[in-house]
């Protein structure tokens, strides 16, 4: 067969050069456009009817009649009955634009593409003005991408909790769970720590402990020592949230104060310690685990005597007007007498003061720094929401790496502050109505996207949108 057309070509005079694809333009064009067609052809039935609606379309109309004037604009052309915008199949204002996006998108191949793939594929065969903006809208509103799909966003902006006016009045508490067990079968430490001064207790407890039990230790080892607290800010655990718990602390006028379920961010501060004190109990028990309990009162001690990255000083000094004795100071050391510590001593009222507003300023910094990796984000009573679920809430046994990464849409019931709302789960959910910002999003229904997937209407922001 080679040998035949060799002869046949022996004929003519010629010179074969090659010619690459980015300067043999109009080859090319017309081999995509046909190669376009025939898949498209093949791929969706009723192709044949968009010729019909390009003669009074209002995006492609005039440019119609002008092709077919022979006149063709810059970048158009018509092949076999289509309009094509360099290699581009334009697509009139119909349901065939809403129904091209949902074929890419997760029409018969049996996967939801993310927004950036259909985007990228839809724009690499068609063409309409503000296809982005289309194509955007209706992932966007995919119940299936908002159910399947998601993690946490970075919304909710910084709220730090109030600053107190002065030492032990509000507390914040939490528990360090999995230690191994002593030769007294402790098992878990209970950390109280005073927001104002940021001195902090650890106590030796149960991870079966009751809240009767974690009240009496409580009694025992804080109350004897710095009274009744004005506030109490601790997480949802069991023994917080029991009837006993919150029906000792309103006989005593202590108001609790929880935060967002499965969001520890709410009380950072019992969380640094939980985490400094952690890191202190492995470098002194090092190949010895099980003797966290006996030196235990030296990591409180050690962790007393440091100064604290937002008031300045330590929790020692701030408590107790002085910073305590080590074995340096009770050494001998010629001793004299300062007026500086004397005066420090007389004016403790002052020195609250000023530790409170280097609290404020401290907080301060703290939420500008955060801030500018988050985004506000508000919601208001009555809003239809999808809610995040975080593995924790899941029952134990019932996490499955497939199951739906969201509920809803549900409406907001409460609003507890910007950053933590209540929303009406279904009966079946078994997790706390109590959600953070970070992990609500909106809900975007279907029928929007129908309605708006028309491109004829278009605003004076989205002009010029591809």
């Amino acid at each position: 067969m080679h040998a035949r057309w060799l002869v046949f070509l022996q004929r003519f005079t010629f010179t074969i050069r090659h010619k690459p694809g980015v300067e043999n333009k109009v080859a090319d064009a017309l081999n995509r456009r046909m190669t376009l067609l025939t898949q498209m052809k093949a791929e969706v039935l009723g192709l044949e009817h968009i010729k019909d609606l390009y003669d009074e379309d209002a995006d492609f109309g005039s440019i119609w009649k002008l092709c077919q004037g022979k006149q063709l604009p810059e970048g158009y052309a018509i092949a076999q009955g289509f309009l094509f915008k360099q290699n581009l199949l334009c697509i009139p204002v119909s349901s065939w634009r809403q129904h091209l996006i949902r074929e890419i998108h997760g029409g018969g191949r049996g996967w939801v593409g993310g927004r950036d793939n259909t985007l990228h594929q839809i724009q690499a065969r068609f063409f309409w003005p503000r296809i982005r903006r289309d194509t955007i809208r209706f992932v966007d509103s995919c119940i299936v991408c908002q159910t399947y799909k998601g993690g946490a966003q970075n919304t909710g902006l910084y709220m730090p909790l109030s600053v107190p006016n002065s030492i032990w009045e509000e507390l914040s508490m939490d528990f360090i769970l999995g230690l191994p067990r002593t030769r007294r079968d402790n098992d878990s430490i209970f950390v109280v720590v005073d927001r104002f001064s940021k001195m902090s207790h650890f106590i030796l407890c149960k991870k079966t402990s009751n809240a009767l039990n974690i009240a009496t230790l409580f009694f025992n080892e804080v109350i004897r020592l710095h009274g009744v607290p004005r506030s109490i800010t601790s997480d949802r655990d069991a023994k917080f949230v029991s009837h006993f718990w919150r029906e000792v602390w309103k006989r005593l006028g202590t108001e609790l104060r929880f935060s967002s379920a499965y969001h520890p961010q709410s009380d950072g501060q019992t969380e640094v310690v939980n985490r400094t004190l952690g890191n202190m109990l492995r470098c002194l028990v090092q190949e010895q685990p099980k003797l966290w309990e006996d030196i235990l009162a030296r990591a409180e001690f050690a962790y007393n005597a440091m100064p604290n990255r937002s008031t300045g000083k330590a929790p020692f000094e701030i408590v107790y007007t002085k910073a305590p004795n080590s074995a340096v100071d009770i050494a001998a050391i010629p001793r004299s007498a300062s007026k500086a510590v004397t005066h420090f001593t007389e004016d403790y009222s002052h020195m609250l003061e000023k530790i409170r507003q280097q609290l404020v300023n401290s907080n301060q910094r703290y939420k500008a720094a955060a801030d500018t990796h988050r985004r506000e984000k508000v919601f208001q009573v009555g809003d239809l929401v999808m809610v995040r679920r975080r593995r924790e809430r899941f029952p134990p046994g019932t996490y499955s790496k497939l199951a739906k990464r969201k509920l809803g849409p549900v409406p907001i019931v409460a609003k507890i502050n910007d950053n933590a709302y209540r929303v009406d789960l279904p009966p079946d959910s078994h997790t706390s109505p109590t959600f953070n910002v970070s992990d609500i999003s909106q809900y975007r229904p279907t029928d929007e996207a129908v309605v708006s997937i028309s491109s004829s209407e278009s605003s004076s922001d989205e002009a010029g949108e591809d």
